[in-house]
């Protein structure tokens, strides 16, 4: 037994020995090999995977070289989710018989002029698409140069060039994509399902055909003629066989007319329209009211001279747009065109084209950012339709028995009104409990008397008042909510937040005329940083200083924290100056300590506005409602939520099946 143990342990080293010997093999230098030049095919499948990633992207090329052929007309077949068929249709102006097997090359492109990379007006330009489709699938181009009698049509079975034959297609080019990835069966394995890879395709065309409204384009799926299906938002006819068409307007409306068949009219009514326009940039779109959002992103669409692109420092603009106005965790609606001289953006830093870089992005950024804020601001007095749908709702559920309950005061007084609210007569909110270090309590209260200042109400007949936007007050109920009466039906305000609002702004407006007060460290704290974030600091040393955070350069890599805003209280200075390095590094401003001091007002205002359980006189609720009309942003509190509710009088009479 003790030799049959000694013999295993022999094994175990001799084993032991061997594979040490492997490793040690394994871990010397590879034989020198030659440089050599990748076989074209080999090279051919390498740059397709980094343009053919999915069905989608062969859709989103073969679109934009329609586009960039002037096609007016553009119609997409697919089986499959894309994996055994697409086919792309377009009017275009097509090419001749010596261009096709140029068009198959890679590095062939009609679409630079001189070369010039900096100066790009079209879609495509690297002259890859084509070529990396062909590497990836069978691929066959039919097309009829316009004005022409002859079509040709040329074959590509994953990289192998066919010959030129002759073809039968009245005008502009057809391409058809067969077994995507057939040869590499392994990335057709990563491949989603069909559905999924059908709605990446759906959402491919609605990006491109909301930047090319004067096109008309149609999506069919030819996976089961025969069967009824329902794919993505769109309804899949066994007749029709078309899950998306969307024409142009012939009346002119091309821009709105698209957003309805995109978005449909619930989400249409509550954009907003925004437009500007500077020296050498231009912003236009719709963005959606703060109180219609969305859970998740997806209905945020960027669009760069036409393109549509997914830019992480736009994003971040826009989610600094709607930080005062929106729910955390929701999202606005956004389809926003930004327009500037193609040597101001670089559209060449992503192989799909979906990623730019703006030369000067401080300026797009802060144009962006008060181009949506000043058309929210011009809102202040409409809210979403989604919020009186919820409240059309909630009736239907409670039914038409339930009462309003003894907690209500009607006003019987006169709507007609000659005389001035006096603030006297309001019990002002006390400011003095509050901590205000950066600016004095005596001025916060001097504020807070201008909140609901005395209002001339000039005498006039009850229609004129229901004509204002916020209407006139005919009740008050449950001791927080406003009941007015408007000329198109009635109007339902939350108190507490509508006045949250107000205070919110008037502190705002007084913190943005003042220099915020600056509290020196008992210690200078030493931040250690790297120079490259020491660099960026001190060169934004003076806007720093306006905000109450003084630096002084510790050496190269460090920096000499010796004051932050005294608003802020007790905050972990090192975090603060990390933060701020970071923000400078990637947005060139100074907006994350901005917002810090802001979450502090909006504190401040939230304790310093009428409480919920208040009673309200005739002249309180008339003041709060004209206060309201003449704040920007008041149609919703800091935190996002609606400060007031709308109701049709169609809407009521619906309640009641009077229409």
């Amino acid at each position: 037994m003790a030799i049959q143990s000694g013999r295993i342990d022999l094994l175990c080293a001799i084993c032991s020995i061997m594979l040490e010997e492997k490793n040690h093999i394994m871990k010397q230098s590879p034989i020198r090999r030659a440089i050599v030049k990748l076989d074209q095919k080999v090279a051919n499948r390498i740059a397709a995977g980094e343009v053919i990633e999915r069905p989608s992207a062969i859709v989103k090329e073969l679109l934009e070289n329609s586009i960039d052929a002037s096609a007016s007309k553009i119609e997409v077949f697919l089986s499959d989710g894309g994996k055994s068929l697409i086919q792309v249709k377009d009017n275009g102006w097509g090419m001749k018989k010596w261009e096709l097997p140029l068009a198959v090359c890679r590095h062939a492109t009609s679409k630079l002029v001189d070369n010039e990379l900096t100066k790009v007006i079209t879609y495509g330009f690297r002259g890859e698409a084509l070529p990396s489709i062909g590497a990836s699938a069978r691929l066959k181009i039919q097309s009829n140069l316009r004005g022409s009698d002859d079509s040709w049509e040329i074959f590509v079975d994953n990289g192998a060039i066919g010959n030129i034959k002759p073809s039968a297609i009245n005008s502009g080019t057809v391409v058809e994509v067969r077994d995507l990835f057939v040869a590499t069966p392994a990335r057709l394995k990563f491949l989603k399902s069909d559905r999924s890879e059908t709605q990446s395709i759906i959402d491919i065309l609605k990006k491109i055909a909301l930047a090319n409204p004067e096109i008309d384009f149609s999506l069919t799926d030819i996976s089961t003629i025969d069967k009824a299906k329902l794919i993505g938002d769109y309804k899949f006819h066994s007749k029709k066989n078309t899950n998306l068409t969307l024409v142009k307007d012939p009346l002119g409306e091309a821009n709105s007319q698209r957003m309805k068949q995109i978005f449909g009219r619930e989400i249409f009514e509550n954009l907003l329209a925004i437009k500007f326009s500077g020296p050498r940039i231009t912003i236009s779109g719709y963005i959606s009211l703060p109180t219609y959002s969305r859970s998740n992103s997806s209905h945020q669409y960027f669009f760069v001279n036409g393109r549509p692109v997914w830019d992480k420092q736009l994003l971040g603009a826009l989610r600094a747009s709607y930080s005062d106005f929106i729910m955390r965790g929701r999202y606005p609606v956004t389809v926003i065109f930004i327009n500037c001289p193609s040597d101001l953006v670089d559209a060449n830093v992503h192989p799909a084209k979906t990623e730019i870089r703006f030369h000067d992005y401080p300026s797009v950024r802060s144009s962006l950012i008060s181009t949506i804020k000043e058309a929210i601001a011009n809102a202040n007095t409409k809210t979403s339709t989604a919020v009186s749908e919820k409240m059309m709702e909630a009736f239907k559920v409670s039914g038409h028995n339930q009462k309003l309950g003894n907690n209500i005061r009607w006003n019987n007084r006169p709507q007609t009104l000659s005389r001035k609210v006096n603030s006297s007569q309001i019990n002002e909110p006390d400011y003095q409990n509050a901590l205000f270090s950066d600016i004095s309590a005596k001025t916060f209260q001097n504020s807070s008397k201008e909140l609901i200042k005395d209002s001339e109400i000039v005498e006039c007949d009850n229609d004129k008042d229901h004509d204002l936007p916020l209407g006139t007050p005919v009740a008050h109920v449950h001791q927080n909510y406003i009941i007015s009466q408007t000329s198109k039906g009635l109007i339902i305000v939350d108190q507490h937040a509508a006045h949250e609002r107000i205070v919110y702004e008037e502190l705002k407006s007084v913190w943005s005329k003042s220099l915020v007060t600056s509290q020196a460290l008992l210690i200078p704290e030493i931040v250690e940083l790297g120079d490259e974030r020491v660099s960026v600091l001190l060169k934004f040393r003076t806007d720093l200083d306006r905000l109450g955070v003084v630096l002084e350069p510790f050496g190269n890599k460090s920096i000499c924290l010796r004051s932050l805003p005294a608003i802020l209280g007790q905050v972990n200075g090192s975090m603060l100056v990390n933060d701020l390095a970071d923000e400078l590094l990637e947005h060139k401003d100074v907006s994350v300590l901005e917002e810090k001091i802001e979450k502090i007002i909006s504190k401040i205002a939230c304790h310093g506005s009428v409480r919920s359980g208040r009673k309200l006189n005739p002249e309180e609720m008339t003041a709060l409602l004209r206060k309201m009309e003449g704040t920007p942003f008041s149609n919703q509190c800091n935190h996002g939520r609606p400060t007031f509710v709308e109701l049709k009088l169609t809407e009521i009479e619906r309640l009641f099946e009077r229409n």
